[in-house]
């Protein structure tokens, strides 16, 4: 029995480790297309273009790791089936249930993968790209300091934006704004309680707005009502530093919740990616358990073609429909745990149903 369960475990890892390699590779050239458009933009090579793409692969891998051991499994079962393996084994005294367990075992280091590849890898290794492709495109950028973001803004210029909203980059608050001269020498000093970006005029609305002009030793102030503030910088450029709940760590999120409760904001956002989070990884134990419901007991007058279609089809509506339920509770203010449980449970009650009827 341990070189049988040996002998499926293995296939079923190389089957699920090529479609993962599989998924990279269209990622990367379907993902590559519209970043050739950046290359040759102050020090963006080709070769830096892979690297900003390899950054950002373990958060693909992350999300399509499920389907992946659901597709891996049912090539391997329903492989063993036309070669006759999987009769052999059941005449030779492996049950069922034996097979269960070997496909739990794997669902369940699956699960593990994914949960070091959402918590771990992915966050940092997005973080890393994000601000990588900045600093190549020459547009330097500073998001580790307690003051804010700090930015150049064209050549004589540097910003400090003490906050960007989260669920708008659009408006920021906190604004300093220092202008040099050739010679670096301070001219104009702006500082602004608030902004919003025009996009009809391509610049920032400035409000609550301080102006210090330097002339030799001599300082004159203004406070306009409001300043139109021209930038290189628009909205696009804070959206790479602003992590989105779903791209951060369960542990990120836990202590933004109680930042959000501290300051009495909503949370029901950031407490549906928490929840999906810890409960996404499970789905890999789920997809292998469905993988079994697919399984015939031999090759003959079986289409094995149709069955794995069928079953790419579930993991593909299990994905979409664990994003549509995640976006209709934020939308409609659904009760966290429950919206971000439902599809993982569903789907993994379904898996025990399939094995109680196959052990029938």
């Amino acid at each position: 029995m341990k070189i049988l369960s040996k002998y499926i475990f293995k296939k079923c890892l190389l089957n699920t480790t090529m479609l993962l390699f599989a998924f990279a590779v269209i990622y990367t050239i379907v993902t590559a297309i519209p970043e050739l458009g950046d290359v040759g933009k102050g020090n963006y090579t080709t070769l830096s273009m892979f690297v900003y793409l390899g950054a950002l692969l373990p958060g693909y891998i992350y999300l399509l790791t499920p389907l992946a051991v659901l597709i891996g499994v049912m090539t391997t079962m329903l492989g063993l089936v036309k070669n006759s393996e999987y009769a052999i084994m059941r005449t030779s005294g492996i049950s069922l249930k034996d097979i269960t367990h070997v496909l739990a075992i794997f669902g369940i280091f699956f699960t593990f993968i994914t949960f070091a590849l959402g918590e771990v890898i992915a966050p940092s290794a997005s973080h890393f790209a994000k601000l990588y492709k900045l600093n190549k495109l020459n547009q330097q950028v500073s998001t580790e300091l307690s003051s804010g973001v700090w930015s150049k803004d064209g050549e004589h210029s540097i910003i400090n934006i003490k906050q960007i909203n989260q669920n708008d980059s659009q408006n920021i608050s906190g604004v300093q704004i220092f202008n040099f001269t050739e010679n670096q020498q301070l001219q104009r000093y702006i500082t602004a309680s608030s902004g919003h970006y025009n996009s009809n005029q391509h610049a920032w609305e400035l409000e609550g707005v301080t102006i210090y002009n330097y002339f030799g030793y001599k300082i004159s102030i203004a406070k306009p009502t409001n300043y139109s503030w021209p930038s290189t910088i628009d909205p696009s450029y804070f959206n790479v530093l602003v992590v989105s709940p779903e791209d951060m760590p369960a542990l990120g999120l836990i202590q933004y919740i109680k930042h959000l409760k501290t300051n009495n904001q909503a949370t029901n956002r950031h407490e549906i990616a928490l929840w999906s989070k810890l409960l996404y990884p499970i789905a890999c134990i789920s997809m292998a358990f469905i993988a079994i419901g697919f399984i015939p007991n031999n090759g003959r007058n079986i289409n094995l073609s149709a069955k794995l279609f069928v079953g790419i089809l579930i993991g593909i509506t299990f994905f979409f429909s664990n994003k549509l339920i995640g976006y209709m509770a934020v939308l409609f203010d659904w009760n966290a745990i429950l919206s971000a449980t439902i599809p993982t449970v569903i789907l993994f009650a379904a898996g025990w149903i399939v094995i109680l009827k196959k052990e029938a």
